[in-house]
């Protein structure tokens, strides 16, 4: 779909996908197999690790990739089909796992968002749903108990003021129904703070990928930030130094001239001059 902002889908083999996920430190050797798994005859490049929080942007040739016991999370920006079900065998099944969820979506425009989920039970695809805020474009399977406040209008998108509302617009926002999908199957607990992931820059043999030569001009640039901002923060430590000193040295010189001053005869008061006292 045009305006994809990234597609995450899910390989399960366990009853409990949220604990097995939270907080664990990630396999980038299993990372990078089913990064190539995925991309066959390309090689990936590790450009480091980051949570799923962090991970919302993913640049053309690039993946996110985690492994963990029982659980493997893939976060693309590949243009997957915006029908669910024309997915492509080797990514339903990379890993043989029993359960894969898919879920989708665009950023938000004017007009809407769009919002694609999906969850394959081995070979049976169990449910997938894909939609505009006006067209339905894959409704398979029976409604989840899950999706029942989305479709009873408890999630309502909101109005856009410039844009005549359609008569046949959907109750609910599609981007935020394919988002609320994760938690409804994987736990409520799933927090994608704790998640930590792998990204590759997938890419031919031999050649440098274009996500390596922009993560080393962002580092250059970084560097080059930082050492701007020591040099600034020097010269602040610098100039606050000399105006120390100066006040340092101003404070000294007053007790200089203050010791060094003659003292100055006291003046008898008119009554002491009139009477005689006060010598």
């Amino acid at each position: 779909m045009p305006g994809l902002h990234a597609s995450t889908l899910w390989y399960v083999d366990t009853t409990d996908p949220a604990a097995a996920v939270r907080g664990a430190d990630p396999d980038v050797d299993a990372a990078r197999r089913l990064a190539l798994l995925l991309h066959p005859g390309l090689e990936a490049t590790h450009l480091g690790n980051e949570t799923l929080a962090e991970a919302t942007k993913v640049a053309d040739g690039e993946i996110v990739v985690g492994c963990f016991p029982g659980v493997a999370v893939v976060r693309t920006a590949e243009q997957l089909p915006p029908v669910p079900s024309s997915l492509v065998e080797h990514w339903i099944h990379p890993t043989g796992c029993r359960h894969t969820y898919l879920c989708s979506s665009s950023p938000v425009t004017r007009a809407g968002s769009w919002g694609a989920f999906a969850h394959w039970n081995g070979d049976k695809l169990e449910r997938s749903f894909s939609a505009t805020p006006v067209h339905i474009i894959e409704n398979v399977g029976l409604p989840q108990v899950w999706e029942r406040p989305f479709w009873a209008g408890e999630h309502p998108a909101r109005p856009s003021l410039d844009v005549l509302p359609d008569p046949q617009t959907l109750p609910f926002d599609p981007g935020e129904f394919a988002d609320a999908a994760p938690r409804a199957w994987l736990g409520d607990d799933l927090d994608p703070t704790s998640i930590l992931l792998c990204r590759f820059a997938v890419h031919p043999a031999g050649q440098v990928p274009e996500a390596v030569l922009r993560r080393e001009e962002q580092l250059r640039e970084q560097a080059r930030r930082e050492e701007e901002r020591r040099q600034e923060q020097l010269r602040d430590e610098r100039f606050a130094q000399l105006r120390r000193l100066e006040d340092e040295r101003a404070a000294a010189a007053g007790r200089a001239a203050s010791e060094a001053a003659p003292e100055r005869p006291r003046r008898r008061s008119l009554f002491a001059r009139w009477f005689g006292r006060g010598d």
